[in-house]
C-alpha cells in the first residue's frame, strides 16, 4: 500500500502536543454536572469560533460553558481547568523523531489542525516548522475539519490527491468523512499503536 501513499499528515493538538486527558472537556463535563458527550454536542456548535473565526480556544471553551450555565462560579472554575490544563501541553518527542524517518522514505510530511492563528507562533516557539512540508491551520485556510474544504485546501498545497495521503489525527470527529473524502485514516492512540498502524500500510518506521 505505501507505494500509492505520497504524503503523512498529523493533527497538532493530542498527536504532535500532548495534553492530559482531553484537554479539560471531561473536567469541564463533570463540573457541568453532565456527560462528556452531552458537553461535546454543545461544543461543536462553538468550536468554529476558535477554528475559523480565531477566538482563543479558552474564550471559546466559557462561550461553550456560558450556554449551559449562568453560574459564574462555575464558569470561572471551567477556565481554570482549561488553563490548567493549556500550561501543562507537552511535546510527543518520539513521535516527532519518526518524522525524519518518513522523509527518508520520500514521504511528504503534512500538518493539519483546527485552531486558531495563535497556532503559528507556538509552532515556531517550538521550531518545528522544518519538519513539515506544509502547514495548514484552519484560522488562517478558513475551514476546519472533518470538513472537505479544509482537507483539499491541504492537499493541493501538498500537491496529492486525497487517496495518496495518510492522515493521523486523534479525534474521531476529524477522521469521520474520511472515507467521503478519501484519504486514508488513522485514529491516534497511542506511539505504539501509530506505528503498528504505519505498518499494516507497509509503513515502518522502527
Amino acid at each position: 500500500m505505501s507505494k500509492n501513499i505520497k504524503a503523512i499528515v498529523f493533527d497538532f493538538g493530542g498527536v504532535i502536543e500532548l495534553y492530559d486527558g482531553d484537554g479539560g472537556r471531561n473536567e469541564v463535563a463533570t463540573l457541568l454536572g453532565m456527560t462528556k458527550k452531552e458537553f461535546m454536542n454543545e461544543y461543536f456548535k462553538h468550536n468554529h469560533l476558535s477554528n475559523v473565526a480565531n477566538m482563543p480556544w479558552e474564550d471559546m471553551i466559557n462561550e461553550v460553558v456560558s450556554a449551559l450555565t449562568n453560574n459564574q462560579a462555575i464558569k470561572n472554575q471551567a477556565r481554570a481547568i482549561i488553563r490548567d490544563k493549556a500550561e501543562k501541553r507537552t511535546l510527543n518527542q518520539e513521535l516527532l523523531s519518526l518524522i525524519p524517518l518518513l522523509k527518508q522514505q520520500n514521504f511528504k510530511i503534512g500538518m493539519l489542525s483546527n485552531s486558531d492563528k495563535q497556532l503559528r507562533q507556538r509552532i515556531n516557539d517550538y521550531n518545528l516548522a522544518q519538519l513539515f512540508d506544509v502547514i495548514a491551520i484552519s484560522g488562517e485556510i478558513g475551514h476546519q475539519k472533518p470538513h472537505q474544504e479544509a482537507f483539499q485546501i491541504l492537499f493541493d498545497q501538498l500537491q496529492v490527491q486525497s487517496a495518496e495521503v495518510i492522515f493521523i489525527d486523534d479525534a474521531t470527529k476529524s477522521l469521520e468523512k474520511a472515507k467521503e473524502i478519501g484519504y486514508l485514516p488513522i485514529l491516534f492512540r497511542s506511539n505504539e499503536q501509530l506505528k503498528i498502524d504505519l505498518k499494516k500500510m507497509d509503513i515502518v518506521v522502527d
